[in-house]
């Protein structure tokens, strides 16, 4: 029984180093971790708490800022106004007055 050969690919990948298990080198995984990585942990978390109390004492400051400069809008435009208005009814009594005058 003779076989034919199937349509190989042209180019067929050859493994060019043989690696064998016992050459491959395992790290250690330490039991406890080192300085470095608890200090990075633990500097996230800080990180975490001061975004969140940074972002906390923005909100409250910004509220602040924005009554007190409303408060002080509301003034302003109150007094601006009122001059306008009393301004307004001296003209207006006095355009009346003069009405009564000429008749």
């Amino acid at each position: 029984m003779s076989t034919t050969p199937r349509n190989l690919p042209r180019f067929l990948p050859t493994l060019t180093e043989v690696v064998h298990p016992s050459g491959v080198v395992k790290k250690a995984v330490p039991a406890t971790p080192d300085l470095e990585e608890t200090v990075w942990f633990v500097m996230q978390r800080v990180d975490m708490m001061i975004e969140r109390r940074v972002a906390e004492e923005v909100d409250a400051m910004l509220r602040t800022v924005v009554t007190e400069q409303t408060q002080t809008l509301r003034l302003r435009l109150r007094e601006e106004l009122e001059g306008v208005v009393r301004q307004a009814v001296s003209e207006a009594i006095a355009s009346r007055a003069d009405l009564h005058k000429s008749k």
